[in-house]
């Protein structure tokens, strides 16, 4: 169920430059049932995560990101925002029904270098 994706194959790549890059980035594997619902969640809110089927390499990556060796792994504007249901800033289903993650896709980035 995961075709509502835009496609994106990122085997192999950089997962700081994935999540840079992205305003959303869901990190998973295809047989995660956590993964299945967050993304379906996201997706069912309007939202279109690229979608990240991780390998070794970027798995071990991401553990050194955010101390988590679970998936999915959300970012949203760079944010590590959790698993599924809990962890960074507190999971991806109680932040996607309180609002905070609409909050966050809609905040613009801040302009660095602009001194006043």
């Amino acid at each position: 169920m995961m075709g509502g994706s835009q496609g994106k194959s990122s085997e192999g790549a950089d997962v700081g430059g994935l999540i840079a890059e992205n305003d959303m980035v869901v990190f998973a594997t295809p047989t995660c049932p956590f993964c299945r619902r967050a993304i379906s969640e996201l997706q069912k809110a309007g939202f279109e995560p690229n979608i990240v089927h991780v390998d070794g390499v970027q798995r071990s990556a991401l553990t050194e990101i955010t101390g988590k060796t679970s998936v999915p792994q959300v970012f949203v504007k760079g944010q590590f925002i959790g698993g599924c249901n809990d962890g960074g800033l507190g999971g991806t289903l109680p932040l996607l029904f309180n609002g905070k993650i609409a909050e966050m896709m809609a905040a613009e980035p801040a302009c660095e270098g602009e001194a006043s």
